[in-house]
């Protein structure tokens, strides 16, 4: 009886962390339906506490990851064309609902938009990085306009990414034309600007993903009554009601991108987004974050661009030649490298079981960025301070949140190169 108390209160913590952990996925998913698509969702800003650097200390230098902003999504087997054709045959079969019908023409429109190419930047996503330049600049003004003009920009060799850069760098040109920019990209510095997990991993997680899959009781119903007309009708006419979900949030998932607006949303439960959301959550944290199955794996490849921010920051500090070291490149690699670094959010140990309610629309949106804002004393010693998409993060395992000595964050950092 005492052994089973003690288990009782041992788990009771964990079991209510992660009601409410759900709970409040529920309510954030609630806010915005956008966030159930975690990597593809819109660049959120959302100010948070801005504490004020120490007496003395001043920044003179940012180190900065960015992922490339909005774009379209994957369509090279044509999977947009083949939902439209299912919306078309029931449209000429007259079982459409006027939802249905918006929703037909609204993939029309994805299909159009689209134009035939995966991956590319939308202009949201080259707003996303100017406003994010614009807020640093405006931030930080004092590591622009003081000391060096000096700014290095590399990037991952894919065509959006180098768009982002551009955009990012534009914008900050053209609020301090004298600044001295070096635009770079190649295969060499794609390995530092992009990694992913080894295959198998990529399969194993599939597989967790998979079974959830098969236990969640889909809303076909309710999806089938805001679509047809006549649903018995429905089920000869487009075939599988789960695959058309599946497609017709697919097809949603890029919408955002372009601007259209959420009438594919519409289409489903809150708690149909969540599960979409929940088994993208499993299949993003178990393969690219610190997560307990395959965290120790993942974190190898990211040990290059690890060594390059603390070269890079040691070299600013002894010379001053360099005002900021902007890198841009992927959300695989934003997510293993904010593991490695041990940002609060990514960097936590957590289980298929745990990973579940991962709120990622917080820590890999489009345009998700890391900013390193280092600050020297009088004395000389040297601050930083880590913004994860502009808020004020923690290093887990240091102590002086949110100004951390820079050489406790550097031994940290280093001991995982040895």
């Amino acid at each position: 009886m005492k052994r089973s108390l003690i288990l009782l209160l041992v788990l009771l913590p964990l079991s209510v962390f992660a009601q409410s952990e759900h709970e409040s996925l529920v309510a954030d998913i609630r806010e915005n339906v956008h966030r159930a698509l975690i990597n593809t969702d819109p660049y959120e800003y959302i100010p948070g506490p801005q504490t004020p650097a120490p007496k003395g200390y001043k920044p003179f230098y940012i180190s900065h990851y960015g992922r490339h902003g909005a774009r379209s999504n994957w369509n090279s087997r044509g999977d947009y064309e083949k939902l439209a054709e299912r919306y078309h045959k029931a449209n000429d079969a007259g079982i459409l609902t006027p939802a249905g019908i918006a929703a037909m023409r609204q993939i029309d429109s994805v299909i159009i938009l689209h134009d035939h190419m995966d991956g590319r930047l939308t202009p949201l996503g080259a707003q996303e990085h100017r406003q994010i330049a614009h807020r640093m600049y405006v931030n930080y003004k004092d590591v622009f306009k003081k000391g060096s003009k000096k700014i290095t920009a590399r990037s991952s060799i894919v065509p959006r990414v180098l768009v982002s850069m551009s955009a990012f760098t534009g914008e900050l040109l053209s609020m301090q034309g004298d600044l001295d920019v070096s635009w770079d990209t190649g295969e060499e510095i794609m390995k530092i600007m992009s990694t992913d997990d080894p295959r198998y991993v990529r399969d194993s997680v599939s597989n967790y993903a998979h079974r959830m899959g098969e236990n969640h009781a889909y809303a076909k119903e309710d999806f089938m009554v805001k679509v047809f007309t006549d649903t018995s009708a429905a089920r000869s006419v487009v075939g599988s009601i789960t695959r058309l979900m599946k497609d017709t949030f697919s097809a949603a998932a890029t919408c955002p991108a372009f601007g259209l607006d959420d009438r594919l949303f519409d289409l489903f439960t809150l708690e149909d987004l969540v599960f979409f959301e929940q088994r993208h959550a499993v299949k993003i944290y178990m393969r690219q974050c610190n997560s307990v199955e395959f965290g120790d794996e993942r974190m190898k490849p990211v040990d290059l661009i690890v060594r390059d921010i603390i070269e890079k920051a040691d070299a600013a500090i002894a010379t001053g030649a360099v005002a900021a070291d902007f890198r841009f490149g992927h959300d695989w690699h934003l997510l293993a490298t904010s593991s490695r670094l041990g940002f609060k959010g990514v960097a936590e140990r957590r289980s298929f079981e745990t990973c579940i309610d991962w709120p990622g629309w917080r820590y890999t949106p489009f345009a998700g960025n890391f900013q390193l804002v280092f600050y020297r004393g009088c004395k000389g010693d040297v601050l930083v301070k880590v913004l994860l998409n502009e808020r004020e993060t923690e290093i887990l395992g240091l102590e002086g949140f949110p100004y951390y000595q820079w050489e406790d964050v550097r031994a940290l950092w280093s001991s995982y190169l040895q």
